[in-house]
């Protein structure tokens, strides 16, 4: 059985929302996805939803607007509602946007005029992710194998023959090379350092020496590992 997919689609141009609407539902069909989709048609509308609880799995969210624009809502939702979960497909006529939108970490982004092939490759990388971030990492403690969801973890840390997960719920070592505890989702994590892996959905910010996570925490890149995470971070 699918799970639900929660969609908003935000663009001051209501015969916008409505066509991506239309699109969506057509690949619910072609994909047997179940994105359920509701569109508006401003930021603050967005931001006053966000701001009291409502949850969206994806917001496909148009950057021009009167108001509020959409990279300012996205700031919003990250830096100050501290929300990374809800992944973002910007939407806009225009393409030069690549260093505003870091700070946002955007799936996708959309460039008008929208197509029904462009969409459709956009809800395919979206539900990879989905598919990904819902898998989950297998460790051993104490005798005893547990699962933990790839989307939990911050990083993880070489100790000698032990590994620290570093979660957003707090620390705790096991035994085992983080190599072979992340196994097949070594894609969702950089390498950053000898022996630290970090998952790449909690990097808000990079220079060439640190890479700065969501909850605050800093960590050094060695000079071995620069262009490798620059290269890998630059592909997302």
């Amino acid at each position: 059985e699918n799970v639900m997919i929660k969609v908003a689609v935000v663009d001051d141009d209501e015969l916008i929302c409505q066509e991506i609407v239309r699109l969506i539902s057509k690949c619910n069909v072609h994909y047997d996805f179940d994105f359920c989709s509701e569109c508006y048609t401003s930021c603050e509308e967005m931001y006053r939803l966000l701001a009291n609880g409502e949850n969206y799995d994806l917001i496909f969210l148009d950057i021009e607007f009167s108001g509020m624009n959409g990279i300012e809502l996205g700031k919003l939702l990250r830096m100050k509602m501290k929300n990374y979960d809800t992944q973002i497909i910007f939407i806009s006529a225009v393409k030069d946007y690549a260093m505003d939108l870091f700070p946002v970490r955007p799936i996708d982004f959309l460039i008008k005029p929208i197509t029904e092939e462009t969409l459709r490759f956009c809800l395919l990388t979206y539900m990879s992710y989905f598919e990904n971030s819902h898998g989950f990492i297998e460790y051993t403690l104490e005798n005893i194998k547990h699962r933990i969801r790839t989307g939990e973890v911050l990083y993880l840390e070489s100790n000698r023959k032990k590994t620290i997960l570093h979660t957003r719920k707090g620390s705790f070592s096991v035994y085992g090379k983080v190599s072979d505890i992340i196994g097949i989702h070594k894609n969702k994590f950089v390498c950053i350092s000898r022996g630290i892996y970090v998952n790449i959905q909690y990097i808000v910010e990079a220079t060439a020496r640190e890479v700065y996570l969501t909850d605050g925490v800093r960590l050094s890149v060695s000079r071995g590992c620069q262009d490798a995470v620059r290269d890998r971070l630059s592909e997302i």
